[in-house]
Order: C-alpha cells, then sequence, then structure tokens
C-alpha cells in the first residue's frame, strides 16, 4: 500500500579474504572463500512524521573468516582463520521520528544468535558476538548545511571465547557528532565514547 509493504530475500554471497586478513594468517594455510546463505523477510510502514522497520533474518556460514587467539599465527599466537560452519540469525528493528522540521529520533533494536552448527564448539556462540544491542539518537538540524547528532547505545554482554569459558559484561557508550554539508561533500567530526567508558 502506500504506507506499507512487505518483501522477503533469499541469496547466496560469498568473500574473500581482505589484506588485514589474509596477511595474518597461520603459515602454510590459505584462507578459504567465506560463502553465506541467507534469507530474509521484512516489512517496512511510513507514516507522517516517521517511519518503520521489522526485519527478521538467517544466515547460515560456511568458512567464516576471522580471528582466532588460539591459532598459531606468524609471530607466536593468534591468526585469522576459518571458523566451522555457523548460523547468524535474528530480529531487528528501526524506528525514525520527527518530532519537529529539525530534530528527529531514531532507534534501532536487535535480538540476534550467532552459533556454530558443528564442529568443536557445536552450540557455542561465536566470540564477540552479543545477544542484544539498543541505540537510541536524537538530531539536529540547525540549518541545510549543520546538523548535530548524538546518542546512547547499550551492547549486551558477549563470549570472548570459542568454549564460552566467561563473559564480557554489557556497556553504554555516549556519542556525539556534527557534520557539515557543502553541494557535494560532507565534513564532519564525532567523538565515540565521549564519557570515556572502559569496557
Amino acid at each position: 500500500s502506500p504506507v506499507a509493504s512487505v518483501y522477503a530475500r533469499a541469496g547466496r554471497s560469498f568473500r574473500l579474504a581482505n589484506v588485514d586478513e589474509f596477511g595474518f594468517t597461520s603459515p602454510g594455510l590459505s584462507l578459504l572463500p567465506q560463502r553465506s546463505k541467507d534469507m530474509e523477510l521484512g516489512t517496512r510502514w511510513s507514516y507522517g512524521k516517521g517511519k518503520a522497520e521489522i526485519r527478521v533474518y538467517r544466515s547460515d556460514l560456511s568458512n567464516e573468516i576471522g580471528y582466532d587467539p588460539l591459532a598459531v599465527g606468524p609471530y607466536g599466537s593468534g591468526a585469522n582463520v576459518n571458523f566451522d560452519p555457523a548460523r547468524r540469525q535474528g530480529l531487528e528493528l528501526e524506528f525514525l521520528h520527527a518530532i519537529t522540521q529539525t530534530v528527529d529520533v531514531r532507534a534501532n533494536a536487535a535480538l540476534r544468535k550467532a552459533s556454530f552448527r558443528s564442529g568443536a564448539y557445536t552450540g557455542k556462540d561465536v566470540p564477540l558476538a552479543p545477544r542484544r544491542t539498543l541505540a537510541i539518537q536524537a538530531g539536529w538540524q540547525m540549518d541545510p548545511a549543520h546538523r548535530l547528532s548524538g546518542g546512547i547505545n547499550w551492547v549486551s554482554e558477549q563470549h570472548p571465547d570459542f568454549s564460552n569459558a566467561c563473559t564480557m559484561p554489557a556497556y553504554t557508550t555516549l556519542d556525539v557528532r556534527y557534520a557539515y554539508k557543502f553541494k557535494n561533500a560532507e565534513l564532519s567530526l564525532g567523538v565515540s565514547n565521549l564519557t570515556d567508558r572502559k569496557y
């Protein structure tokens, strides 16, 4: 309809290792291309002062490229490797609302699960993959060329290791950004983690 739409997507993709990744591998080993089978279903809704989108997705990955601190690397421990088969799936929500003509708020929330489908860590969470995130931001368009924005970002606890033997605690950061547009260019200055939160 003029205000709502529903979509579905299915696809296959691959990714080759970048320069940083294939330059830091275990001696004598090459990184295989990362492959993924993806499915996504979502809906978009718009109204006078804003819009919202919700989507669910599932990606089955093979040979996902990532860092393993226990792998034998070129300078000791730590190297980029191909992970065992994994699945990443979740629910994501985006919301944008204009409070006035110059002030708007935006929210992004996500529930995610990333776990190994087979291999030595079957059923374990993929390292550094938080299950929940929330970001709330506000923006002020001072004039057509100047915009000031800021927001709070919350990230849930996550496992830093493959065996999930320990957990990193959740954390919250505050970010701000100023942007200036000139013709077809934009200059911006941003400060991430303004309160110097340690996490």
